[in-house]
């Protein structure tokens, strides 16, 4: 993604309503296993909000993110910052406890792999890799096919399943891989779209293809549709590797 892509995103990124849901934040935090001895990288940091959610139970946070317009929104305070892409060297390896990635990885169009080396590199022994992403409510390929055209319209990503991180994890060296699903109830799909810095014609494309989403779409998000917008239940998957 280039500049101008973060430079959009971070304008309203703070509005998003699932960036600070709480109980996603929590699950994430409880799966990272944190002692007060950690020193831990939050990659993709952001406006910090996770990293600020964990620096309280360890001993130092780094926020880590090659956008400097997302940099420039987050409250710092108690955490370092480094505006960096985490596929490049620049730390010394075996130095991290645990590495948090949430909503990241998706963006990594290229040398996934090496992201995913780069980070067990960077870890301790025993030290924990945990990734957090969103995934299609369903496992059935059209509803998986429907989520990635739907996600075309939003921005060039992956789409990942449970299984495919999972397979990462374990493919990059990773052990005692274990896994959660988080779902976020009510997920407010006008919010998310409009303060993702998309054009007026993509916007609507998105919310027409909830509302005339096919029914086993519909059913698999447990789809509501209100005049004044759509909620449905997205689910995010955790996964945890262990050096």
């Amino acid at each position: 993604m280039d500049d101008k892509f973060w430079q959009i995103r971070a304008a309203k990124y703070d509005k998003l309503f699932w960036t600070k849901d709480e109980s996603y934040i929590d699950l994430i935090i409880k799966m990272g296993d944190l002692e007060k001895s950690d020193l831990v990288l939050d990659v993709g940091t952001g406006t910090g909000v996770v990293g600020r959610a964990i620096q309280p139970f360890v001993n130092h946070v780094i926020g880590l993110d090659n956008s400097a317009a997302m940099l420039e929104k987050g409250d710092w305070e108690g955490i370092s910052i480094v505006k960096w892409d985490i596929a490049d060297r620049i730390f010394k390896d075996a130095l991290f406890n645990k590495i948090f990635a949430r909503m990241v990885f998706h963006h990594i169009l290229e040398n996934l792999d090496k992201t995913f080396i780069r980070c067990y590199d960077l870890l301790k022994d025993g030290g924990k890799l945990v990734v957090a992403e969103g995934v299609p409510p369903s496992d059935d390929p059209e509803i998986i096919q429907w989520y990635a055209d739907m996600f075309a319209l939003k921005e060039e990503r992956r789409v990942f399943t449970k299984a495919e991180l999972e397979h990462r994890f374990l493919k990059n060296g990773f052990k005692n891989i274990s896994t959660c699903i988080h779902e976020m109830n009510s997920f407010n799909v006008h919010n998310w779209i409009m303060n993702s810095g998309l054009s007026k014609e993509n916007s609507d494309k998105i919310i027409d293809m909830h509302y005339n989403a096919p029914s086993k779409v519909k059913d698999a998000y447990n789809m509501r549709i209100t005049d004044d917008t759509c909620f449905i239940d997205t689910q995010n998957v955790i996964v945890v590797g262990e050096k």
